[in-house]
């Protein structure tokens, strides 16, 4: 059920328009959870624990696969001298 292609079989045009893509949803993704971050430790400062410090945590690996996607990327842009 993976309908995702591979970077190898994108055509240039998808690989421009998905880096695009992958950069600004990643950025926005790690700016959303570092605000995440900061409000969860000024609840659990300022009143008392709030698990709301654990989920930046939980969901940083999102953000790590993205990176990753996009070094993948910029890889094959670089091997086809884009």
């Amino acid at each position: 059920m993976n309908n995702k292609k591979t970077v190898d079989k994108m055509t240039n045009e998808e690989l421009l328009d998905n880096k695009k893509k992958m950069v600004t949803i990643s950025l926005m993704l790690t700016i959303l959870l570092i605000v995440l971050l900061a409000v969860g430790t000024y609840i659990s400062v300022t009143k008392a624990f709030s698990a709301l410090v654990a989920i930046p945590f939980a969901l940083s690996p999102t953000v790590i696969i993205s990176l990753k996607r996009i070094k993948d990327i910029k890889q094959e842009l670089k091997t086809r001298n884009i």
